[in-house]
């Protein structure tokens, strides 16, 4: 009874490693992208706030 537990875990890890292995570069990619785009709306905001600040100044 043992064994066919551990065989179904390592079947089941071993799916979940071949339907993970394709998945992961793209959501690399997207996690990168996603933080760029954040890292330079952030940046652009600071900017204009800046800009703002100094023009009413």
């Amino acid at each position: 009874m043992d064994v066919p537990a551990s065989q179904k875990v390592d079947v089941h890890s071993g799916t979940r490693t071949q339907y993970h292995s394709p998945q992961t570069p793209w959501l690399t990619v997207e996690s990168r992208t996603r933080v760029s785009s954040h890292l330079g709306l952030v940046s652009w905001m600071y900017l204009h706030l800046r800009v703002d600040v100094h023009s009413r100044t």
